[in-house]
């Protein structure tokens, strides 16, 4: 969407300074009694307890890059259940071959992929809880129930004007709302959350939230629009398109939201926690000088450069770099000189712990954005960030390692790593074959003698070395 979030957040939370409408101009609640009536009316809405959305959902890869094609958008088809009273949903994703059924009861979560019901993380109820409010059947009761639901200043977006609206919603969300001042309409939803329980977004920490409304259907008697885009941090998240909705009151089976008490005593043991709340699962020497990490969210490993060992990415987020360095130090790596923290996906959420503690992070430059967001989110200083480049030696001596910059085809400006003295070529974005073929490309440009060629989902991807794999005891 491109529309500079952040700033119309901004501009929003100024608002009520630069003036009040006049008294000609509709009040708040006149706005919102104006789309109830539009959408269906305030009695219909709030009878509609139960809905089926059958819908398709577009994900889209967080860059920030703005050239077309730069989200790399993913497709799920999937069957959206709801029974707004309790709360519950019941969401079927359907994937080629099989379906997956995800049911969030109150504050329970579970799935299943056709091995029978198993506990879902805690994340799920934070993401049922974030859908219920900006579902615009929602949303709308939402505003004529909240008790300091107020107007503030009109607001331009893209050269149009926008009635305003501000509210705390569910969640103690204190949201800005967008009416098209000609139909009285909602447009956008705008706040700002974090959601710490999310693997994919819990690095980010608190950001901007934006979702869009648009391509207005009646299904039945009721009038929704039909096509949800959200953003976040003025980036593309995802984009959800209503292909049918059922708003008839009570006509879902009542066991389709059903979870036993077996299912929640193990939700609350296995699944009541970030999902990146994970352990090291092992620490693998693979070299002198080398070392591997093995769990969900930790770092790659570390490499020994000289002057103390670097880390080979940050870890997913504090915790996880905590757990990683101890797991390392039980291994006999202590002088931790810095990090490469480079990968342009997602992650690398430790990188505020090093930046508190002053540590050096090596970075690429397609990854600079995403790691200072990461930063600022979480109040830490940027100013220990280095950026590759053209090239730069980190380290001394025998073990010194070479880092430069590198175009892969869905990571133009990343990063690879050279160790002549383990003969060990590492490009932590390097994850498709077509990718592994360009670093061995580059290496034989430069002339570096390499055995082994490796990747942040393995650190030995191509190659075996000399030691060969030893588990250290953790």
């Amino acid at each position: 969407m491109g529309l500079g979030i952040v700033s119309i957040l901004f501009a929003l939370t100024l608002g009520a300074s630069h003036g009040t409408p006049g008294d000609e101009e509709p009040s708040a609640r006149e706005i919102v009694d104006r789309a109830l009536a539009l959408m269906g009316g305030e009695a219909r809405l709030r009878a509609a307890h139960q809905v089926r959305f059958d819908m398709m959902t577009q994900w889209q890869r967080t860059t920030f890059r703005d050239l077309p094609g730069s989200d790399r958008p993913s497709y799920e088809p999937h069957t959206d259940v709801r029974d707004y009273s309790l709360p519950a949903w019941r969401n079927t994703r359907r994937f080629p071959g099989r379906d997956i059924v995800n049911v969030v009861r109150d504050t329970v979560a579970t799935t299943d992929f056709g091995a029978g019901p198993q506990p879902l993380s805690v994340a799920y109820v934070d993401e049922r809880d974030e859908l219920f409010v900006y579902s615009p059947d929602r949303l709308i009761l939402e505003l004529a129930d909240a008790p300091d639901l107020r107007r503030v200043a009109d607001t331009l977006v893209a050269g149009e004007s926008f009635t305003v609206l501000r509210a705390t919603l569910a969640m103690r969300l204190d949201a800005s709302v967008l009416f098209h001042p000609g139909t009285g309409l909602p447009s956008s939803l705008h706040f700002e959350a974090g959601h710490p329980n999310d693997f994919g977004l819990s690095p980010w920490g608190v950001m901007a939230v934006a979702v869009w409304y648009s391509n207005w259907r009646t299904f039945g008697d009721i009038s929704i629009p039909s096509q949800w885009d959200v953003s976040r941090m003025g980036r593309p998240y995802k984009r959800m398109t209503v292909r049918a909705a059922d708003f008839e009151a009570e006509f879902i089976p009542a066991d389709s939201f059903s979870i036993s008490l077996e299912l929640r005593e193990r939700f609350a043991v296995e699944s009541a926690r970030a999902m990146h709340d994970q352990p090291i699962d092992s620490v693998i020497r693979l070299a002198t000088g080398l070392v591997g990490l093995q769990g969900i969210g930790a770092p790659a490993g570390a490499i020994d450069v000289g002057v103390g060992w670097l880390l080979l990415g940050a870890g997913h987020m504090p915790l996880n770099l905590q757990r990683g360095r101890a797991a390392l130090a039980d291994a006999g790596v202590t002088d931790i000189v810095g990090a490469l923290a480079a990968t342009t996906r997602a992650g690398n959420g430790g990188s505020s712990a090093l930046a508190e503690d002053g540590h050096t992070i090596w970075t690429a430059a397609a990854a600079t954005p995403l790691l200072r967001q990461v930063l600022a989110s979480a109040g830490a200083p940027s100013h220990t960030l280095r950026e590759v480049g053209e090239g730069v030696w980190v380290g001394d001596g025998p073990r010194r390692v070479w880092l430069e910059s590198i175009d892969l085809p869905d990571a133009p400006g990343s990063v690879v790593l050279w160790s002549p003295g383990l003969r060990w070529v590492y490009a932590p974005d390097a994850v498709q074959p077509l990718d592994l073929r360009m670093v061995e490309e580059r290496a034989r440009e430069r002339g570096w003698p390499w055995d082994v060629l490796g990747s942040s989902r393995s650190l030995a991807t191509r190659g075996a070395f000399d030691v060969g794999d030893r588990r250290v005891p953790h």
